[in-house]
């Protein structure tokens, strides 16, 4: 996922949203949805009746409460969220209010526009929906064979194919398949499909045109064209979809098993070939045909079958079918990417010690290691092209030479990047867990002096005179403040990151277990807020009855 991209997505979606109620326009979607108001002026026109009354103040409570109440009409349209919390959105955390901008869209714009169809063919899941339909329009244009909501649609054919299998009209195929370049062909179906279609310019031609678009913004883009042209899906096209291999339809299971297996790559020069450990049967089409769709022109020309796929994922090079200038070629390509990949470990900068950087570091070297999983078959292929040019005996010498120290410096730079990226993940991991360990601790600590402290200012008479009264004013107003201040803590708390190896099993996570139980700091910490709230009204309730019996007794003055 490209967090710029679903920025750039999301905010022109939510403006055009707001722009059906006449709301002005975000500007900056992480800073402008902070206080709420926006989110609940964006829910107002999803739901088509007015909602609850905005806080209009600017501290931190109205927005909390503001989004808290956006939140809470979330749940009661059934919109699923998941780790996503009013401080989060309060505090600008980025990834995850672009998630809960993608539920808000999953919901009012995928599902809802899909509800349908979707239940007359008595079917839950609208992406496979989605690219079934997509699949059967454009089954009989041969250039374009769409398999995922990503690396389908960089090239532009399919959005084309899409809008011409419906209008034929509006535009001659054959020149959009003269067209130089994919930028070029992005933009003739944008706008087309803009000027003719009404469909908003929600993408950029070079968004789209990279290696592996963002694929909740063309899922939210194709449900637009799905939305205004004919929805007829049948169950041929379901029950073909629902055959393609895994890697077309469960990329998600792709990344586990990558991220699963990466830390028991071995290589085997003498073998020449990159050796993990065999899948899970259920992982299996999905690991051995993901070579199988690279949007190559000439694949992209035909369909491939699933036996097909498995065949140009799994079969090793015969002997006499690698050229030693192919080899070469390979050699150098691979080399390239590895000295990208060396270069790469060494920009990430040190391990920080304040835990939300180092979640942050946690997650982008996970990143980088399914990265290294991916690229493992491409060094495996060059170890076999140099394994059976050596099996072949055609070399001379120095060629068989050259190649075996080739290979064998790729074995030793291969294994020594595998070991370093092991290693930082497996120091990441300690910190990670030490410092969430701490982060836990002292808000225990805080907890068990903020409870003591409560109790002491409880037990104190209010008074007697009036600085006195100031003073226990003010200290309540910063127990207030301190109050509001932990509740980014608790909030952390709820967003852990517990990694477990097969090496520390359920014992790296116990102790936190033992601390933490699910909303037990939380609930803690709303015990003690709204204990303080009772006492501190009780006791100036009482106090201004008070006053009142003072000021309403007669007053008499001497002469």
């Amino acid at each position: 996922e490209r967090e710029d991209v679903q920025k750039k997505t999301f905010t022109k979606w939510v403006n055009s949203q707001l722009a059906k109620t006449g709301k002005p326009p975000v500007e900056d979607l992480f800073s402008d949805l902070c206080d709420g108001r926006r989110l609940l002026e964006l829910l107002e026109g999803l739901s088509g009746h007015e909602l609850v009354k905005l806080e209009r103040g600017f501290t931190r409570v109205h927005s909390l409460n503001n989004v808290n109440r956006a939140l809470q009409i979330l749940q009661k349209n059934n919109v699923e969220l998941v780790n996503i919390g009013a401080a989060d959105i309060v505090d600008g955390n980025h990834k995850l209010i672009l998630g809960l901008i993608w539920s808000i869209i999953l919901h009012w714009q995928v599902k809802d526009v899909m509800k349908d169809v979707m239940a007359g063919l008595q079917q839950t899941n609208s992406e496979k929906i989605l690219l079934s339909w997509v699949r059967q329009n454009t089954r009989q244009y041969p250039e374009v064979n769409v398999v995922n909501f990503s690396s389908s649609w960089n090239d532009g054919l399919a959005f084309n194919a899409l809008i011409h299998s419906h209008r034929p009209e509006l535009f001659d195929w054959s020149s959009v398949e003269k067209k130089a370049s994919a930028t070029d062909r992005l933009e003739h179906a944008f706008t087309t499909a803009e000027q003719h279609l009404g469909i908003e310019r929600l993408l950029d031609p070079e968004d789209v045109a990279v290696p592996h678009p963002d694929k909740k913004s063309i899922i939210m883009y194709v449900t637009s064209l799905f939305q205004v042209l004919p929805q007829s899906v049948s169950m041929e096209a379901i029950q073909e979809v629902e055959t393609l291999p895994r890697v077309t339809t469960e990329e998600h299971y792709q990344i586990q098993t990558q991220q699963r297996f990466s830390q028991q790559i071995t290589v085997s020069v003498a073998q020449g070939r990159v050796r993990s450990p065999s899948p899970q049967p259920r992982y299996k089409s999905c690991a051995y045909t993901q070579a199988a769709y690279v949007k190559s022109p000439e694949q992209k020309r035909r369909r491939f079958t699933e036996q097909e796929a498995l065949q140009r994922g799994l079969s090793p090079l015969p002997p006499g079918s690698t050229s030693l200038e192919s080899y070469q070629a390979a050699l150098e390509e691979v080399l390239t990417w590895l000295l990208s990949a060396e270069d790469g470990l060494q920009a990430q900068p040190p391990i920080s010690s304040n835990v939300e950087e180092v979640k942050e570091q946690f997650h982008t070297h996970e990143g980088y290691m399914v990265e290294l999983t991916t690229h493992q078959g491409s060094v495996g292929r060059v170890l076999r092209a140099g394994a059976a040019l050596l099996g072949e005996g055609n070399l001379s010498d120095e060629e068989d030479s050259e190649i075996r120290e080739q290979m064998n410096l790729l074995n030793s730079r291969w294994e020594h990047l595998r070991v370093a990226s092991m290693e930082r993940q497996s120091r990441l991991h300690e910190v990670l867990m030490e410092l969430q360990h701490q982060q836990l601790q002292q808000l225990t600590d805080w907890l068990d002096v903020t409870e003591a402290r409560i109790k002491r200012m409880g037990a104190q008479p209010l008074g007697p005179d009036l600085e006195d009264v100031k003073h226990q004013v003010e200290e309540h107003k910063l127990l207030q403040e301190d109050l509001e201040l932990e509740q980014v803590r608790v909030n952390s708390l709820t967003h852990m990151v517990v990694v477990v190896d097969e090496n520390s099993g359920d014992s790296a996570t116990a102790a936190l277990e033992s601390k933490l139980r699910p909303g037990e700091q939380e609930d803690r910490l709303l015990r003690l807020t709204l204990t303080f709230t009772v006492n501190d009204a009780r006791r100036f309730l009482l106090s201004f009855k008070a006053l009142c019996g003072f000021l309403s007794e007669p007053v008499v003055f001497f002469n």
